[in-house]
C-alpha cells in the first residue's frame, strides 16, 4: 500500500505540476501568436499607443519564430503554434511519400547520435528494473521507485530545456528536449509495466490506470513538443512490454496497453497534423495487437483493442463524437485526386475493427460464444457505419467490409469444419425429442437486421437533392439487396441445412426473406430520388432469388425448372412495365440457371433414362415456353435479354430434339445414325444464331457468338463420331448392321439432314453481303458436299456388300461404282459452272474429273477384271473425250460472250 501512494503521489504531483504549467505556456504562446498577427496587420489609429521619439526610433522587439519542426516524415518547414488546429489544414503528403522516407533517411544521418541516445536512456531505465535481479542489492520496490524517478527526471530535464532553449530553435539543443521527454517516457511505462508483470506489486487495473495516466501525459508533451518526441515515445512504448514481461506473464493487459499506445498517438496527431504519427501508432499497435493475440487468444481482448482504435481513428481526427467527413469518396480514388487524409485514417479504424472481428469469427476453433461475439461485432460494425457515420459520406464504401467478412465466417465455418459447424451437424443424429437449433435463426436474422438498416440508410441518401446522391446511394443499395439472398445461398450450398431441419422450415425462412424484401421494395418505392427504378430493381431482384430458392427447395426437378421459367416471365414483365433494368439482369441469370438445369443437373441423362415423357416435356417444352414468352415480352431496349432469351429458346429446341429422337429409339439397338441426326440439329441452331448478329447490338452480338461457337463445336463433334462410328463399322466386324431399305436407310438419316442442313447454310450466308457471311459460306459448302460424298461412298458400298458393311471387297461392280459415281459428281459440277458461268467450279470439276482419271489407273486396273475392266477404260475414254469436247465449247462461248 505504501508503494502505491508513493506512486500515486508522484503522479499527482506530474499532473498539479505539469498540467497547470502547460497551461500557462499554452496562454503565454497564444499571447505572442496574437502579437505576430497585430504587427503582420495593419494598424488601427484608435489601437495605436503614444511613443515617444525614442521609442520610434528604437525598432520594436521582433517577437520570437515558431519553433520548426524538422523529425522524421517532416512535413512542414515551420511548425503550427500548439494547441491551434484552426490554423493548419490536414496534412496533404500523408505518409508513404519518396519524399517523407528521404526526408527521414536524411535526418537519421545527421542526428543518428540522437537515435543512439534515446536507445541508451531507454536501456537505462530498463537496466534500473533488472540491475536488482542481477545484483540482489535493490529490493522489486527500490527498483520500480528508481525507475519512475528516472523517467521523471529525463521528462523534467527535457523540459527545462525546451523552456530555455526550445525544441529546435537553438541549433546547439535541437531535439534534445524530445529525446528526453520521449525515452522518460518510455522509462515510466517500463517501470509500470515491471510493477506488474515481472514483480507483481501492482495488479492488471493499477498498471493500465498509470499507462493511461502516463499516456495522457505523453500527449499533452506531443502537443508542445517537436516531432521527434512522439516517435521515440511510440516505438519505445511498443518494444516496452517485450522488454519486461516473463515468460509466465499473462498478456492479457497487453490488449488493453497496445490500444492505449494507439489512441495517444491519435491524440498527439489530432492537434499537430503531421499525418505520419497516426499512421505509426496504427501500425504499432496493431503489431502489438497481433502478437499478443497470438499468445493469449482472447476474443473480448481483441475485439475490445480493435473497437478502441477503431473508434479512436474515426473521432479523434477532427474530434467530433460523430464523424463527419467531406472531399473525395473513398470508390473515387484516382491518381489526381485522393480522399483527404481524416478519412483515410478512419477508413483505417473500420478496416482494423472488421479484422478484429473477422479473425474472431473467422477461427473454425472457436466455441460458440466466441463465434457468437464476432459475428455480433461485425454486424454491429455495419450498424455503426449505417447510423453512426450518416455525416461521412465518403466512408460509404466501408459498408462492404463488416458484410463480406460475414459472409466470410458463414462459408468457412463449413469448409474448415468449425465446431459451431459440427454442433450443428450433429444434430442430423440427435433424438427426435432434441430442439431444432437456433443458429441459422439468429444469422439469418442478423443478416435481416443488416439488410433493413441499409434500407434506411438508402432511402435517406437517394432522396437528397445533391447531384451525385444516386453514385453515393449505390453502396447501400447493393448491401441491402445482397445481403439476405447471399447469406440464404452460402447458408443453402455449404450449410446443408435441409438435413438438419428439414426442407419445409427452410423453405419457410426462404419465403420470409422473400416477403422481407418485398417490404423493403415498396418502402424505397415510396420515396423518390433519381436512383429509384435502380434501387427497386436490386430489393425486387433479391426477393425473386428468395422465391427462387423457396421453389428448389419444395419442387420436383420438372417442377422446379417450370417454376424458374415463369419467374423469369415475370422479371421481364416486371421491368417491362416499371423500366427496372436489373430485373433484366436477374431474367438473363434465370436463362442461365435453366440451362444449366437442362444440360448438367439434373441434365441429359436424366431425361433420358428417368423422367417420363410427361416430365420431360414439362421441363423442356416449359423452359422453351419461357424463353420465347421472355423474348416477346421483354422491352426493346434490352438488346442482351432478347439475344440471350432467343439464344436459348434456340439452344433448348436442338437438346429437345436430340433428347426426343433419343428417348423414341432403341438404344440398344443399331442406332449409329444418332449422333448424325443429332449434329444436323445442332448446326441448324449455330447458323440461326450467325444469321442473326448483324442486327444484334455490341454485347448481344457478344451473346450470339458465345452461343454459335457452343452449338457448332458440338455438331463438329458429333458429325465426328458419326465419320468415325461409321468407318469403324466398314473396316471391323462389330456385328452393327444398317437398317432400312437401300437409299432410304440409316445411312441417309446419319448425314443427309447435317448435308441438306450445311447445304441451305450455305445458301442463305449467299444472300447476305457481310464479310462474316460470305466467308461461312465458303466453309459451309465443303462441308456439305464432304458430308454427301462420305454418305454416297458408304451407300454405294451398302448397295454391293449389304447391310454388313465389313464383308469381304470390293467386287468389280463395286470398283466401276465409284468410278461411275465420280464422273457423274463432276459433271454436275461442270453443269452447274456452265449456268453460273464460274471459273472456280469449273476448275473443280476438271480436279473430280482428274482425281477419277488416278482412281482408275491406280485402282480399276488392279482390281478390276474381264469386261468389267475393258468396259471401265473404255468408258473412261469416252466420257474424257466428250468432257474435252464440252470443254472446249464452254471456253468458246465464254471468249464470245
Amino acid at each position: 500500500m505504501f508503494l502505491l501512494g508513493l506512486i500515486g503521489a508522484i503522479y499527482g504531483l506530474l499532473i498539479l505540476i505539469g498540467l497547470p504549467y502547460a497551461l500557462f505556456t499554452i496562454r503565454s504562446l497564444k499571447e505572442r501568436i496574437a502579437q505576430l498577427e497585430a504587427k503582420l496587420g495593419e494598424p488601427e489609429a484608435t489601437s495605436t499607443p503614444e511613443t515617444s521619439d525614442r521609442q520610434s526610433a528604437t525598432p520594436p522587439p521582433v517577437p520570437p519564430r515558431p519553433e520548426a519542426t524538422e523529425g522524421p516524415w517532416q512535413t512542414s518547414g515551420v511548425s503550427p503554434p500548439p494547441i491551434m488546429p484552426e490554423t493548419r489544414e490536414p496534412s496533404k503528403a500523408y505518409v508513404l511519400r519518396t519524399e517523407n522516407f528521404a526526408r527521414l533517411g536524411n535526418w537519421l544521418r545527421t542526428n543518428w547520435t540522437l537515435a543512439v541516445a534515446a536507445l541508451s536512456l531507454i536501456f537505462g531505465g530498463l537496466f534500473m528494473v533488472q540491475y536488482g535481479v542481477e545484483r540482489g542489492l535493490l529490493t522489486p520496490p527500490l527498483r520500480v521507485i528508481g525507475a519512475l524517478i528516472l523517467g521523471l527526471a529525463l521528462i523534467g530535464g527535457g523540459e527545462w530545456l525546451r523552456r530555455k532553449f526550445g525544441d529546435v530553435s537553438t541549433p546547439s539543443t535541437k531535439h534534445l528536449p524530445s529525446i528526453f521527454g520521449g525515452a522518460g517516457v518510455v522509462v515510466l511505462f517500463i517501470g509500470i509495466l515491471a510493477a506488474n508483470a515481472l514483480y507483481g506489486l501492482i495488479g492488471p487495473g493499477a498498471a493500465i490506470g498509470g499507462v493511461a495516466l502516463v499516456a495522457a501525459g505523453a500527449v499533452l508533451m506531443g502537443w508542445l513538443y517537436g516531432a521527434v518526441l512522439p516517435a521515440v515515445g511510440l516505438l519505445g512504448a511498443t518494444g516496452a512490454p517485450f522488454l519486461v514481461s516473463a515468460s509466465d506473464t499473462d498478456a492479457t493487459p497487453f490488449y488493453a496497453y497496445f490500444a492505449i499506445i494507439g489512441l495517444a498517438g491519435l491524440a498527439i496527431d489530432s492537434f499537430r497534423h503531421w499525418a505520419w504519427v497516426s499512421a505509426l501508432a496504427l501500425v504499432l499497435a496493431c503489431t502489438g495487437l497481433s502478437f499478443v493475440h497470438l499468445d493469449v487468444g482472447s476474443a473480448p481482448g481483441l475485439l475490445g483493442a480493435a473497437f478502441a482504435l477503431g473508434l479512436g481513428a474515426l473521432v479523434l481526427p477532427e474530434r467530433h463524437l460523430v464523424p463527419a467527413f467531406d472531399g473525395v469518396p473513398l470508390h473515387r480514388w484516382r491518381k489526381d485526386q485522393r480522399p483527404g487524409f481524416p478519412t483515410l485514417l478512419g477508413a483505417a479504424g473500420i478496416v482494423i475493427a472488421s479484422l478484429g472481428a473477422s479473425v474472431i469469427a473467422l477461427d473454425p476453433g472457436s466455441n460458440p460464444t466466441e463465434f457468437a461475439l464476432g459475428m455480433g461485432a461485425l454486424t454491429a460494425i455495419f450498424l455503426a457505419i449505417t447510423f453512426w457515420l450518416y455525416r461521412a459520406p465518403t466512408l460509404d464504401l466501408t459498408i462492404a467490409l463488416p458484410g463480406i467478412a460475414f459472409l466470410a465466417a458463414l462459408a468457412v465455418q463449413p469448409r474448415q469444419q468449425g465446431e459451431i459447424y459440427r454442433t450443428f451437424r450433429a444434430l442430423v443424429d440427435a433424438a427426435p425429442e432434441t430442439p431444432m437449433p437456433a443458429t441459422l435463426w439468429w444469422l439469418m436474422g442478423a443478416a435481416a437486421l443488416m439488410a433493413a438498416t441499409a434500407t434506411w440508410r438508402l432511402n435517406l441518401i437517394a432522396t437528397r437533392p445533391e447531384v451525385d446522391a444516386s453514385a453515393r446511394a449505390l453502396p447501400w443499395a447493393l448491401a441491402a439487396s445482397a445481403m439476405m439472398p447471399a447469406s440464404a445461398l452460402v447458408i443453402e450450398f455449404l450449410w446443408n441445412p435441409r438435413a438438419v431441419i428439414g426442407n419445409y422450415p427452410w423453405a419457410l425462412a426462404a419465403m420470409a426473406g422473400a416477403a422481407m424484401m418485398v417490404l423493403l421494395a415498396q418502402r424505397r418505392g415510396a420515396r423518390a430520388g433519381a436512383s429509384r427504378p435502380r434501387d427497386l430493381g436490386l430489393l425486387a431482384a433479391a426477393a425473386i432469388l428468395m422465391i427462387a430458392l423457396a421453389f428448389f427447395l419444395l419442387l420436383t426437378k420438372a417442377a422446379l425448372t417450370l417454376a424458374l421459367a415463369l419467374l423469369m416471365v415475370l422479371a421481364s414483365l416486371i421491368d417491362r412495365r416499371f423500366d427496372l433494368r436489373v430485373l433484366s439482369w436477374v431474367a438473363q441469370l434465370g436463362a442461365a440457371v435453366i440451362g444449366y438445369r437442362l444440360l448438367i443437373d439434373p441434365g441429359f441423362f436424366y431425361a433420358i433414362e428417368d423422367a417420363s415423357w410427361a416430365e420431360f416435356a414439362l421441363s423442356y417444352l416449359g423452359a422453351m415456353a419461357g424463353f420465347e414468352a421472355t423474348r416477346r415480352i421483354a422491352r426493346k431496349d434490352r438488346p442482351v435479354l432478347i439475344a440471350v432469351a432467343e439464344s436459348a429458346f434456340l439452344t433448348t429446341l436442338a437438346m429437345t430434339l436430340t433428347l426426343a429422337i433419343t428417348r423414341y429409339v432403341d438404344l440398344d439397338g443399331h442406332n449409329f445414325w444418332l449422333p448424325g441426326l443429332c449434329a444436323a440439329s445442332w448446326a441448324a441452331v449455330a447458323l440461326a444464331q450467325v444469321w442473326r448478329l448483324p442486327s444484334s447490338t455490341r454485347a448481344a452480338r457478344v451473346i450470339r457468338a458465345v452461343f454459335a461457337a457452343i452449338s457448332g463445336v458440338t455438331a463438329a463433334g458429333l458429325a465426328a463420331i458419326e465419320i468415325g462410328t461409321t468407318s469403324w463399322m466398314a473396316n471391323f466386324a462389330t456385328g452393327i448392321e444398317v437398317n432400312g431399305p437401300p437409299v432410304f436407310d440409316g445411312l441417309a438419316l446419319a448425314f443427309l439432314p447435317l448435308a441438306l442442313t450445311l447445304a441451305l447454310g450455305a445458301w442463305a450466308m449467299g444472300r447476305r453481303q457481310e464479310r462474316l457471311a460470305r466467308l461461312l459460306q465458303r466453309a459451309l459448302v465443303p462441308g456439305a458436299a464432304a458430308i454427301a460424298l462420305i454418305w454416297g461412298f458408304f451407300e454405294i458400298r451398302r448397295l454391293w456388300r449389304g447391310p454388313d458393311l465389313s464383308a469381304s471387297g470390293p467386287s468389280d461392280g463395286e470398283l466401276y461404282s465409284y468410278t461411275l459415281a465420280m464422273l457423274l459428281v463432276s459433271l454436275s459440277v461442270l453443269a452447274i459452272a456452265v449456268i453460273r458461268r464460274s471459273e472456280p467450279l469449273r476448275r473443280l470439276a476438271m480436279g473430280g474429273v482428274a482425281l477419277t482419271i488416278v482412281k482408275v489407273f491406280l485402282l480399276d486396273m488392279s482390281g478390276l477384271s474381264g469386261l468389267t475392266r475393258v468396259a471401265s477404260f473404255v468408258g473412261l475414254g469416252l466420257a474424257l473425250a466428250g468432257l474435252a469436247w464440252i470443254n472446249r465449247k464452254i471456253d468458246a462461248r465464254w471468249r464470245k460472250g
